[in-house]
């Protein structure tokens, strides 16, 4: 008897790319596979909140063409007075390092965001296993919440078993520095593409027999960095990318509907985006289907 195989997706980290993740699931649907398992790092995590609530790849199409700027970007203070407490502030700069906000913007709105969208379901609501990556930025350890525990504890990893969907996609898309970190239980969250930028392996440890992995980033060559803000986000790019090639290890099928020019305020590219991972789904349709027999 042929044993039915339980396929699992894991969305990976990267700014406004993941919207390509929907045109990935709108694929698979309409070639009438279905992941049983769904992870999401980061702005993974948005779209497989939103998918595992039960919100279908053409509502969330709907609703990323119709999103803007301001639905997702609160500041974290009133830039004006932001203006005059540097100027305040500057001859003192270790007072005012310690005195500026955790982030420039709050999360709260992308959290409310998904909250609104799934009805402020929790993960205990949800039908299928579903896996949330953070870092805590206290202890340095990978943070996942899942009503599904997997195959038990890891001393590596902080488990929470139940939380609300829009507390976790905030905590795990709170890139440093950008997004003001979440506090929870005693822990301090951040992005989780710090710690596992695509989860491959924790669809597996959810129950998933063949992972397909959504990797929304390649390390190639750019021009040379000209200024302090782009040696330092060329750095992290490297440190990020290096790790997905071990995230992606995990992994059975690796679809990368790429896009390295991408900025993370280019909105009006949202309809390109969600074809690249279309057309990186049909292009790895074949191989997938091999897998699932």
């Amino acid at each position: 008897m042929r044993v039915k195989r339980r396929p699992g997706i894991a969305l990976g980290g990267g700014g406004l790319l993941g919207v390509a993740h929907i045109g990935v699931l709108e694929v698979l649907e309409e070639n009438g596979i279905q992941p049983a398992v769904i992870t999401g790092t980061s702005a993974g995590s948005i779209v497989g909140a939103l998918y595992a609530a039960g919100v279908g790849p053409p509502v969330m199409r709907e609703l990323v063409l119709a999103v803007q700027k301001r639905d997702l970007f609160a500041w974290n203070f009133n830039p004006y007075s932001f203006v005059r407490f540097l100027l305040g502030n500057l001859k003192d700069i270790a007072g005012f390092l310690e005195a500026v906000p955790r982030g420039l913007f709050s999360g709260e709105k992308i959290g409310g965001l998904v909250e609104r969208v799934t009805g402020k379901r929790r993960f205990s609501d949800l039908k299928i296993p579903f896996g949330v990556v953070a870092a805590d930025l206290i202890s340095g350890k990978r943070v996942v919440f899942s009503s599904t525990s997997g195959d038990g504890p890891s001393p590596d990893t902080i488990f929470f078993g139940d939380a609300s969907l829009g507390l976790a996609v905030q905590a795990s898309s709170a890139v440093p520095g950008v997004f003001e970190p979440v506090p929870f239980k005693g822990t301090l969250l951040a992005d989780g593409g710090l710690v596992e930028m695509v989860p491959a392996s924790l669809a597996r440890r959810l129950g998933a027999s063949v992972v397909v992995a959504v990797s929304l980033r390649r390390l190639g060559t750019v021009q040379e960095p000209q200024s302090l803000i782009q040696v330092v986000q060329r750095g992290i790019d490297i440190m990020h990318l290096h790790g997905t090639r071990q995230d992606l290890e995990a992994a059975d099928l690796v679809i990368e509907p790429l896009a390295q020019d991408v900025k993370l305020g280019d909105f009006d590219r949202i309809p390109e985006l969600i074809e690249r991972g279309r057309h990186a789904a049909r292009e790895a349709l074949q191989g997938l289907k091999k897998l699932l027999g």
